[in-house]
This record gives structure tokens, C-alpha cells and sequence, in this order.
């Protein structure tokens, strides 16, 4: 009869092909909604959300991240298929699951913990804080843009010897970049010439991580694997020690800074004002404390020292306190680094997660996930209001401690990511790790800036010359990049072009951490010894 249709069934061949079609699509739409998965991060949670849903704990060959992965992409079919029919094997239309719909029909719900009371405090005191010290970093950034168009003008009228008229209202305030030309070309020529100054001895294990403090007496402390804590004076002499300081490695130290000037002083008043900070791989980080005895030591004597600029003599009396002994982390903690308002601290962990602790009570504050793998490195913004973390998967994040929000995250490493630090210019963010580069980051932009293929290793720490107030209420400063790496070199760096300015050899193993003194660079590594370049 004309105009009949006549209807086949899909062949076995057909129904299998539609079958993949639909897994397929099933595939690509849960890898598109996986990035808007929260998943736990801690291993016993990943295990157990793995036994719920009646999925093995952990397959052949699969790292924890693997794990975390595969759970993410779970939850995301699942999520897919609730909102989607699902048609089984005999109903029409063939076998399998049948995507299909707009997942931009679904509605995004954002949800936020409520802060404690003494989170909330701490935001409003990085606020305040941040605020003032980035009207001093932008009105020191205003003088000395001022001070350079001052000097244009100057070459565009050397005849006469007055300025345009329009230019003397900049005069009253300005920053003479003579000065600081002079005194960066200066600073490069010293750092061309640098060689060996001396070499300590410092553990019977490798040596793992440094830190600096300037002050009318520098002060280097290091960490090592043995779990030992040790304070050395710029002639590389032994001030004090603290063995057995944690059970395991210590892999993070960080001292305490000055409030007014990032300055740290040992001869304030009748006792030392700093602290110290140690993070380890035995699950926790320390607090402690230098005290200085006064039945030993009178302040006399400690006035002397200072002037001498000589510490030789503290070494019976500079004490190693523990204040606090802060407890949290599910796994081995990596870096510990103090906020530059110097009430706060940070540590990273292979948890995760980070966390921030105060430093009077030594209570954990805020504890923070959103990385996808172990959070290593750790770096803060001059003006204290910006924090970065970096982690195993090659991912940057960038955090606002005001608010508590991820702000940004940089994506161009290739490996794993272990170390981050901020220039004192305010705009410029620096990372390295296993792939061996130096990224620069233009915080302005949110984009890459440079690129320096620096050490043909992972690289360990990066340091930038420390700022110190100088002429005309300016500061200097912030001229050089130090990079410590595997390659068994640690290297400077030109932070006007990224030029490398030397090259630091003498080690006999993996250098493991550098710090930045006065006229100097210091350096350890896992040869077992401490370093000073001049």
C-alpha cells in the first residue's frame, strides 16, 4: 500500500555502536563537569567515599592522585546521570545509558564554612595592615617615578639650569634614581666578584634548609635531617643548637619578622624578640624561641656585641625554647614561612591542605584545601595581604588572605612546583621546580613575564635581596634573585633583565636551600655543610 512506512529493527552490530556513542558522550561530558567536583583530600576519606560507592580502593599501578582522579570522575557520571534517563538493556532505543540534555540548565550552588570569630579578627588585621604598608610601597613607587622624570627633564634641558614649570611641584618628594642606579651597578659589580668565603661543617646529615636575619647582628639558622636546629653568625661560627628539635627531617625554617622594618633584633631589651619556626616531616611544625640569659650575658656586654658586630660570645647564652608545638597535618609538612606581620604562620603539607596558626596561642585558624595534589611551597606578598602555594601537580595558586578566596591560579610549569616568592616591588611573583625554570608572574597582568631556563635540575629555593630603608626615606633593595638547585649550583640573578650575574660552585652535593644577608649569599646542601659567598 502506497504511503506505508515500514519500521526494521536495529541491527546487533547498530546497538553496540549506539551503546559506545552514548558511553562516549558519557565520557566527555563527566571530564567537562569533573573540574566542578570537590573531592576529599585527606587518603582515609578518599577510601572510604571509594567504599560507598562499591569501587575499589585503589587499582594496579595508582598514586594517590590517580585515586583522587578517578573518584572526581566517578562522582561527575554519576552527577550527570541523575539529571538524565536511564534506559536499559530491552527498551526501545537500544542498550546502555542515554545522555543527553544541557547541563547549563543546572544550577551552581557556591557554599562557604562560616568563619570563627578569630579567623575573622585575623582578616581584618591583614586588612589594615596590608593597607598601610601598600600606601608606603605606592607612594615609594610614586617618588621614585617622579625622580626619574626629573632626571629626563634634566637631560632634556641641561642648559638651564631650572626646571619646567610644571615639574616643581614633584621636586618636594622625590627619590633620586642617580642614587639607585648607582647603587644597583654597584651591588652587580660586588656580586660578579663573589667567591667562597668560608665553608662550615654543619651536621652529620644533609643539611635541608636555611634561613637569614638581618640585623645589626645577621644570624643564619638551619635545619637538617637529623632533626637538629642550629644558629650560626655571618663568620659562620656556631651561636647555639637545639638537637633532636623534631623526631624526623625538618624540611622548613623560617624566622620571625621585625614588625616596623622585616628587621630581626637579638639584643632588644632584656631578652631576644624573635622567633623561629621549624616544619618537619614527622606531622608537625614548632615554635621557638631565643632567649638570651641575663645571669650570663648583662646587656652591656650585649650593647658591645652589637657594636662589634661579633656573636662568638652568645654562644653559651642564646637559648633555643620550644613556645608552641603546632599539631593538625595528616601528612609530612613541607614549608613553614611567617607572615610579614609576624603574628601568623603558615605550613604546607603533603595533605593538601595549608594551614594558618597563630602565633601567640598556637591554634590552627584556617585550614585550607583546594589543591588537587601535596602542597609544597609557600610565599608572601610584601604588604602581607597576598599568600601563594604551589604543589606536586605544576599548579600556582594565588590566595587573598583578606577574604579567604583563590584569586588566581598560573599554569605553565611542567612538573612539580617548590618554591614561590614575591619581589618587594609588590607586582612580581617568582616559582621554580623539578622542570628547572624560573617563571616570573606579572601580578597585574596575571600573566607569565619571563621564563629563565636557570639549572638543569629541580630547583630548591628562591630568594630575593632583602629591603632595607635607605636614602632620602627610600629603600634599596630587591636587585638580585638567588636560586639554589639539585645541579649542586646556586646562582644570582639580575631582577631588572633576568641575567644571570654568577654562578655559585663549591658544593659537593645537592644544594638544598640559600638565604640572602647584608653583602652576602648563604647556602647548604646535602654535602653536610653550610656556605657563605662574598
Amino acid at each position: 500500500m502506497a504511503g506505508r512506512v515500514e519500521v526494521l529493527d536495529l541491527t546487533s552490530a547498530s546497538k553496540e555502536e549506539q551503546r559506545r556513542n552514548q558511553l562516549l558522550m558519557l565520557e566527555i561530558q563527566a571530564q567537562q563537569h569533573s573540574f566542578s567536583i570537590d573531592v576529599p583530600t585527606l587518603p582515609n576519606d578518599v577510601r572510604e567515599a571509594l567504599r560507598r560507592m562499591g569501587l575499589p580502593v585503589r587499582l594496579f599501578g595508582e598514586n594517590l592522585a590517580n585515586v583522587r582522579d578517578r573518584l572526581r570522575m566517578e562522582l561527575a557520571r554519576q552527577n550527570i546521570l541523575k539529571g538524565h534517563d536511564v534506559k536499559q538493556e530491552g527498551q526501545e532505543g537500544g542498550t546502555g545509558v542515554a545522555v543527553g540534555g544541557d547541563d547549563d540548565d543546572e544550577e551552581e550552588i557556591t557554599k562557604y564554612s562560616r568563619a570563627s570569630s578569630e579567623l575573622i579578627r585575623s582578616r581584618e588585621k591583614f586588612t589594615q595592615y596590608s593597607l598601610r604598608r601598600a600606601r608606603v610601597r605606592l607612594e615609594r613607587e610614586r617618588n621614585y617615578r617622579i625622580g626619574w622624570q626629573r632626571k629626563r627633564k634634566e637631560r632634556q634641558s641641561k642648559e638651564d639650569s631650572k626646571l619646567p614649570p610644571q615639574t616643581q611641584p614633584l621636586i618636594t618628594n622625590y627619590i633620586d634614581t642617580t642614587l639607585v642606579e648607582d647603587e644597583c651597578m654597584t651591588t652587580y659589580k660586588k656580586i660578579k666578584k663573589f667567591g667562597l668565603e668560608g665553608s662550615q661543617y654543619g651536621d652529620n646529615r644533609p643539611i635541608s634548609c636555611i634561613a637569614t636575619a638581618l640585623s645589626n647582628v645577621p644570624v643564619i639558622a638551619t635545619g637538617s635531617w637529623s632533626g637538629t636546629i642550629k644558629l650560626w653568625n655571618e663568620s659562620l661560627n656556631l651561636i647555639s643548637q637545639k638537637a633532636m628539635a623534631h623526631e624526623d627531617r625538618i624540611m622548613g625554617i623560617a624566622f620571625q619578622p621585625y614588625q616596623n622594618e622585616d628587621v630581626v633584633s637579638f639584643a632588644c631589651g632584656n631578652h631576644t624578640s624573635t622567633l623561629l619556626a621549624t616544619a618537619s616531616i614527622d606531622l608537625t611544625a614548632k615554635l621557638w624561641k631565643l632567649n638570651t640569659n641575663e645571669r650570663e650575658v648583662q646587656q652591656e656586654n650585649m650593647e658591645e656585641i652589637e657594636l662589634n658586630n661579633d656573636t662568638s660570645s652568645l654562644s653559651s647564652s642564646l637559648q633555643i625554647q620550644e613556645v608552641a608545638h603546632l599539631k593538625g597535618h595528616a601528612s609530612r609538612l613541607c614549608k613553614v614561612e611567617f607572615h610579614p606581620r609576624g603574628e601568623h604562620v603558615i605550613t604546607t603539607s603533603h595533605d593538601h591542605t595549608w594551614r594558618l596558626w597563630d602565633v601567640e596561642t598556637g591554634g590552627e585558624i584556617l585550614l585550607q584545601d583546594g589543591h588537587w595534589k601535596e602542597v609544597y611551597g609557600v610565599g608572601f606578598h610584601s604588604d602581607g595581604s597576598l599568600c601563594s602555594t604551589t604543589d606536586y601537580g605544576g599548579i600556582v595558586h594565588l590566595w587573598d588572605l583578606r577574604t579567604g578566596k583563590s584569586i588566581h591560579q598560573f599554569l605553565g610549569h611542567a612538573k612539580r612546583v617548590l618554591c614561590a616568592e614575591f619581589s618587594s616591588n609588590g607586582f612580581q611573583l617568582a616559582t621554580a621546580g623539578d622542570d628547572g625554570f624560573i617563571k616570573i608572574w606579572d601580578l597585574r597582568k596575571r600573566k607569565q613575564y619571563a621564563t629563565i631556563p636557570a639549572h638543569s635540575r629541580s630547583i630548591t629555593q628562591l630568594r630575593f635581596e632583602k629591603q632595607v630603608q635607605n636614602y632620602n626615606n627610600g629603600f634599596t633593595g630587591g636587585e638580585y634573585l638567588v636560586s639554589s638547585s639539585f645541579d649542586c649550583t646556586a646562582k644570582v640573578w639580575s631582577s631588572r633583565d633576568w641575567k644571570i650575574l654568577k654562578v655559585l660552585k663549591g658544593h659537593e652535593g645537592k644544594v638544598a636551600g640559600a638565604g640572602v644577608l647584608k653583602d652576602s649569599v648563604v647556602t647548604c646542601g646535602f654535602d653536610k655543610t653550610l656556605k657563605i659567598w662574598k
